[in-house]
């Protein structure tokens, strides 16, 4: 196993300018965003009223102070649009910042540090780390990968990169599934709220902060134990797309869930991350139809809650 670099071209990367940047933020999204040290990146949501989430994201400051969030790609303009609505008189501003922030994930292997990779070993997990023109974020491991990701200012942020052989999004792609770590996707805007996704256990939700959009139906959710679907680890050995649906043998005629994440593992297997039933966990499971191919439960580096 070797340290490799992968562009993350499906995502985008949009900037809140202005003394009140942080105040418009943690009006809207889930995490607490006015006591938040610098050295830290945040995972938080948007959701609608209902609290069904409309888009996810990863925010950090930069060096100006500057808030950078990065998300799908196809949901930064209907993210950004929608944003900007709640702006008002606050000082501060929204832009879309794809055109000037490049973003690689770095993959390398926990077991040493690979030749040429950057030295980002000593860093905790969501800590931030600032060089001319890179800014460093550490993420969750995936069993067996050290995962940090690269955000380039400029052109010559972008050759001080590490010298690193150049890997595939797929890669990057199944070891985010094995971090489990889903995300919003354009075929699964407002299908989750942010509890489906495990999002409380990630640290993305904070449930002592004021009021946002959906605040209520997320708190309700959590405090009367009406948590009833999960996001759970899962294999196959038939390709998977974003948004399939997943059928129980027990009730073949609904779906009991869908696919947030998906990827190649290699030998014709696949693996994905998939919203689904509690009630379901336990059945024989397939995809997009009862007779569909099947599949089988893996594991999660986290432990769910166990239901009341």
């Amino acid at each position: 196993m070797s340290a490799t670099l992968v562009e993350l071209s499906h995502t985008g990367v949009m900037l809140a300018r202005g003394a009140q940047a942080a105040d418009l933020l943690h009006a809207q999204l889930t995490q607490e965003l006015r006591d938040w040290p610098a050295d830290r990146a945040r995972m938080a949501a948007m959701c609608t009223p209902q609290g069904r989430m409309l888009a996810d994201f990863l925010l950090w400051r930069e060096r100006d102070q500057s808030i950078a969030l990065l998300l799908d790609a196809q949901l930064l303009e209907a993210a950004l649009k929608r944003l900007r609505m709640f702006i008002l008189r606050l000082q501060c501003t929204l832009e879309d910042a794809r055109e000037r922030r490049r973003v690689f994930g770095l993959l390398e292997p926990l077991a040493a540090a690979a030749p040429g990779a950057s030295n980002d070993a000593g860093l905790a997990v969501w800590q931030v780390r600032h060089e001319p023109g890179v800014t460093h974020l550490r993420l969750p491991d995936a069993p067996g990968w050290r995962r940090v990701l690269l955000v380039a200012e400029d052109e010559a942020g972008v050759a001080a990169l590490p010298g690193l052989p150049r890997g595939s999004l797929d890669a990057w792609r199944l070891a985010e599934i094995r971090a489990g770590i889903g995300h919003v996707a354009q075929a699964t805007t407002q299908q989750f709220v942010p509890q489906m996704l495990n999002y409380e256990l990630l640290g993305a939700v904070d449930f002592h902060k004021g009021c946002y959009p959906g605040q209520e139906v997320v708190a309700r959710t959590q405090y009367r134990g009406s948590i009833k679907r999960r996001t759970f680890h899962v294999l196959a050995d038939a390709p998977l797309q974003v948004g399939d649906e997943l059928f129980s043998a027990a009730d073949p005629g609904q779906p009991c869930g869908m696919v947030v994440a998906a990827a190649p593992a290699g030998d014709g297997a696949w693996e994905a991350l998939a919203e689904l039933k509690l009630a379901a966990q336990g059945d024989e499971l397939h995809l997009r139809a009862g007779d569909g191919p099947r599949l089988r439960l893996g594991h999660l580096p986290y432990a769910l809650p166990t239901p009341d």
